[in-house]
């Protein structure tokens, strides 16, 4: 859209202003207020602080006729019109002479050749305009023939309203004619032998081969070039649904052509095309015998692997004057995630931000996220990962590698994890209270997303501090001894170690060390991924006169655990 355009309202939407049940929707109807007929799109943007929101809803309000654009020629006329108004003008109250279309006629002093009655009272400039007959004073003599005194006429000032409305309807009807014949020629102009030229120049601005299926020409908002069906390298592996070129007249001139901005819609790229486009490249994407000012992409997605993709992106890069990229930024649709790009030696420079931001395949949300990273065409580089999650903090780096299938390897450290809401992101059978801090390394193959995380294995060291382990009572087990089975129950620690190996078929847990004050416990225990647990744990019950080991076998399916001992 162009942010230049003007909107007035129509009568509808002044009627829709008044009546609150013709625009319901909350968006459009903020945004149809704010026109007046002065603010342009971009200072409508600026007012309401959401551009995306106030180009979708002047494009459907304009579709519905309640705004029009005011386009530079009605402005003139409407100065036109108002400059007249402010002259003073006023309808004569006598009718006029069908001879004359000027001012009221001069008057002549009544002692003066024409003061006579034969004087024509038609004329408003001190003569005669037919010979009269008939003796003057003097006699003899005919006073028509005789020449007029001398006298300036005055040079007639036109009046626009009221000029001939016959000449005015011609003038109109003109107008219209040379409008409708260059709004012809442009809809109906063979676009198409422009293909080639415009295939070649997309081909060295992207820095691969392009073709384009259909070429057109659209009027609304602003007459744009329109290029459909367009195919992204040598065996067509990207696509773009739409660009729309927006100064299509520049396209005739001499190279290098400049072009305002350029809206691509639909765009499926591969990391690997992205990265090679040669404005990310350092030093490069100058010239290129295209000079473009802003590109803007919207409802676009890059494809990683199978199942893995940033998908529905929108963003704005900008250029210098000399066609070296300024400033690149993207970010997801509901705005979660957003991603400053610029060219570094080694790929892409990422700069991530995210808010309330979840990852596709996974139930945990990143309250708030900081990174940086590099992308290049077969691996993605996440480092200084910053994160608020699960109630707590996580810091890191995180790599995947799709040069050869799916993988990926990462670190990092874990910092007052809320257990609880950890157990029910990733292993909803566990159920246990308390703050988790520790370490991690993991690492990951598959064919595709799902699998790959299906497929991790992972090394923990943690500790969870003041916390309840529901499903098994230790302490009642251990006073038992042995004369009967605990099932069920809870018991509460002041803190609990262990050491986790994760792989895709079970979760090992070595070197089990709690501590519940009269109560300690040491132990290991093996779960499989289906909930079923088995482990052995001696505990130690500790009084003012004796001391007790009991070992206990703990057995079950999460989250119901049997504890028993051995005499």
């Amino acid at each position: 859209m162009n942010t230049n355009l003007i909107y007035a309202k129509t009568p509808t939407g002044d009627e829709a202003v008044r009546q609150s049940t013709r625009v319901v929707q909350r968006n459009l109807r903020m945004v149809l207020v704010q026109v007046d007929g002065k603010m342009s799109v971009q200072e409508l943007s600026a007012k309401i602080g959401n551009p995306r929101l106030v180009e979708a809803a002047l494009r459907e309000l304009a579709e519905g006729g309640y705004i029009v654009p005011l386009q530079p020629e009605d402005q003139v006329w409407i100065e036109r019109a108002r400059a007249v108004e402010g002259a003073g003008y006023q309808e004569p109250q006598q009718p006029m002479s069908q001879f004359s279309v000027f001012g009221a006629k001069t008057t002549t002093p009544a002692t003066s050749p024409e003061s006579s009655g034969a004087t024509s009272n038609f004329s408003s400039f001190g003569k005669p305009l037919l010979p009269t007959g008939g003796t003057g004073a003097s006699g003899g003599f005919k006073p028509s023939m005789m020449p007029p005194p001398f006298q300036a006429e005055r040079e007639p000032v036109p009046d626009v309203r009221r000029s001939s409305p016959l000449n005015l309807r011609h003038l109109g009807l003109a107008f219209l004619a040379v409008g409708l014949l260059g709004a012809g020629t442009l809809l109906f102009y063979p676009y198409e032998r422009f293909t080639p030229e415009l295939e070649a120049a997309a081909s060295r601005f992207v820095g691969a081969p392009v073709t384009v299926g259909r070429v057109g020409l659209a009027v609304y908002p602003t007459p744009h070039l329109k290029l459909a069906g367009v195919k992204v390298g040598r065996d067509g592996e990207g696509r773009v649904d739409e660009i729309r070129i927006s100064s299509p007249l520049a396209l005739l001139g001499g190279a290098p052509v400049q072009i305002s901005r350029i809206d691509v819609s639909g765009a499926h790229l591969s990391p690997k095309q992205l990265a090679a486009l040669p404005f990310f490249q350092p030093g490069e994407g100058k010239g290129q015998g295209m000079l473009v000012r802003k590109l803007r992409v919207e409802h676009s997605e890059v494809v990683v692997a199978e199942g893995l993709s940033f998908s529905d992106l929108y963003g704005d890069i900008s250029f210098r004057a000399d066609g070296s990229m300024e400033k690149a930024t993207f970010e997801s649709n509901d705005r979660s995630l957003l991603i400053e790009a610029k060219p570094v030696s080694l790929g892409i420079g990422l700069n991530i931000e995210g808010r309330a931001w979840k990852p596709a395949g996974t139930s945990a949300v990143f309250a708030s996220l900081q990174a940086s990273g590099v992308l290049q065409g077969d691996k993605l580089l996440v480092q200084n990962i910053d994160t608020t999650f699960l109630g707590g903090i996580l810091r890191g780096n995180w790599l995947v590698d799709w040069s050869k299938g799916l993988a990926m390897a990462g670190d990092g450290t874990l910092s007052r994890i809320d257990v609880r809401k950890l157990g029910a992101a990733f292993v909803p059978s566990l159920k246990m209270e308390g703050e988790l801090s520790g370490s991690f390394r993991l690492r990951a193959n598959g064919p595709n997303w799902e699998a790959l995380w299906r497929n991790v294995e992972a090394s923990l060291s943690t500790e969870i501090s003041r916390g309840t382990l529901y499903g098994v009572d230790l302490g009642e087990a251990a006073r038992r001894n042995g004369t009967s089975d605990v099932r069920g129950g809870a018991t509460k620690f002041d803190w609990l170690r262990s050491t986790l190996s994760v792989t895709p078929k079970q979760i090992v847990s070595r070197d089990v060390r709690m501590d519940a004050g009269v109560v300690t416990a040491s132990g290991q225990f093996v779960a499989e991924r289906d909930g079923r647990l088995e482990g052995s744990m001696a505990v130690v019950l500790q009084s003012s006169v004796a001391r007790t080991n009991v070992p206990l076998r703990v057995y079950g399916s999460l989250p119901d655990l049997t504890a028993v001992g051995h005499k």
